[in-house]
């Protein structure tokens, strides 16, 4: 009866630890972005309202609210918000974000999208 339970808790563990394995593995983290030079006010908030008007695909790098965190590039189309706040949605993402959060807005280039 004991060689009995054991064989089976033996059995039982190699199966968890097969299915759990993956768990355990070490992560990877997608790299740190370089970050570009900023652009002054006035050519984000003209390059905002064309891609608003003309309702463009377009590139921007994010800064974060805290200095703990990393900037974020995005593509996607934007939609305002109101008050400076802005959304960015790309295929599965949103991202919600104040305009000086933003540090870089372009129109991505063909063949990068």
């Amino acid at each position: 009866m004991q060689n009995q339970r054991q064989s089976i808790i033996n059995h039982s563990t190699k199966i968890i630890s097969q299915g759990l394995h993956h768990l355990f593995e070490p992560i990877e983290f997608a790299p740190i972005p370089d970050l570009l030079n900023p652009q002054p006010d006035f050519q984000r908030e003209l390059f905002i309202k064309k891609a608003l008007a003309d309702h463009l695909l377009v590139y921007v790098q994010l800064m974060p609210k805290t200095a703990a965190g990393q900037p974020v590039e995005a593509r996607g189309y934007l939609k305002s918000l109101g008050q400076n706040r802005y959304l960015i949605q790309s295929k599965n993402l949103s991202y919600f974000f104040d305009f000086d959060q933003l540090r870089y807005i372009a129109h991505p280039v063909r063949g990068r999208e």
